[in-house]
């Protein structure tokens, strides 16, 4: 009882009424964990290649245990830039080439190392794309990689476009 002759029930709602409420937040919550990892695009597939790819095509004279410190750029070109079911076997070829260069760069096999780099740019047809004029993915860019495209930022920029790139302009 409260005061004042006010009296308070509390009780639990319906088994039935809890049920279905959990029901219709759980068909809700199922669709969001579905679309978490993102699309395969060809855009998406593109930035894994200029940005990992360009990453790895510098390995090719790089020291064993740079090449070791670059493990994730061969898994995110990877599973970036071959992600569908239709490259499945040059994924699979791409993974044993980056099993055997890591493990070259493990045991301080530099030659052999930077020979299963070699192979791995050759399947994967990895050319270096961050660094190209106009490119959308170069690090150097003081902005958000990829869009909107750099050509309409540099136009838009003007004779400010050196911003861009470093923070005053260059003598």
């Amino acid at each position: 009882r409260v005061g004042w002759g006010c009296s308070v029930s509390l009780s639990a709602p319906p088994r039935r009424d809890f049920l279905s409420t959990g029901a219709a937040a759980l068909a809700l919550a199922v669709p969001l964990a579905a679309s978490a990892d993102g699309a395969n695009s060809i855009g998406n597939a593109f930035k894994a290649r200029a940005i990992y790819g360009s990453r790895i095509y510098r390995l090719q004279s790089a020291s064993a245990a740079t090449i070791l410190g670059e493990k994730n750029a061969f898994t995110l070109f990877i599973s970036g830039a071959y992600r569908t079911s239709d490259v499945k076997e040059t994924a699979t070829a791409l993974k044993a080439l980056q099993k055997a260069a890591l493990a070259a760069a493990a045991s301080g096999d530099e030659a052999g190392a930077k020979s299963k780099v070699k192979e791995f740019i050759a399947l994967g047809k990895i050319v270096e794309l961050d660094t190209k004029q106009g490119g959308n993915f170069d690090p150097r860019q003081r902005r958000n990689p990829g869009a909107p495209p750099t050509a309409e930022i540099e136009a838009q920029m003007g004779t400010q476009a050196y911003a861009l790139y470093t923070a005053l302009p260059t003598k």
